[in-house]
């Protein structure tokens, strides 16, 4: 095994980055919060782990394509509801500005669609 094998290993090179270098700058926080990466050894020695990241990767073009189609559904409604509602609070009718401007329509659609009522 020996310190060549040891340096082949490129985690084990990193882990001993990390320490000694949380060692040399102890003052610094921000060298400890990386080793929470070191946990990322799990992801490449354990099958299901890895199996679990890909699928999650697969995954992601498709979850951007839904998410785009969202936004896009969004930004209908919200220039339809700025155009059909915009002058209501105005006019008194509404007793808050909730589609006087497209961004006030995002923001109520938001609350809308996650049923938050607070603002």
């Amino acid at each position: 095994f020996g310190p060549r094998g040891f340096f082949r290993d490129g985690f084990r090179v990193f882990d001993l980055l990390i320490v000694i270098l949380s060692w040399a700058m102890d003052g610094t926080q921000v060298i400890r919060a990386f080793r929470i990466f070191r946990a990322s050894r799990l992801i490449t020695r354990i099958e299901t782990m890895r199996n679990l990241l890909l699928a999650i990767i697969s995954v992601l073009p498709k979850m951007t394509a839904i998410f785009l189609l969202l936004m896009l559904m969004f930004f209908i409604f919200g220039v339809m509801f700025t155009t059909l509602y915009g002058g209501m609070y105005l006019d008194r009718e509404l007793t808050w500005p909730y589609f006087e401007s497209l961004f006030q329509s995002f923001f109520t659609l938001f609350q809308m669609m996650t049923m938050v009522s607070g603002c």
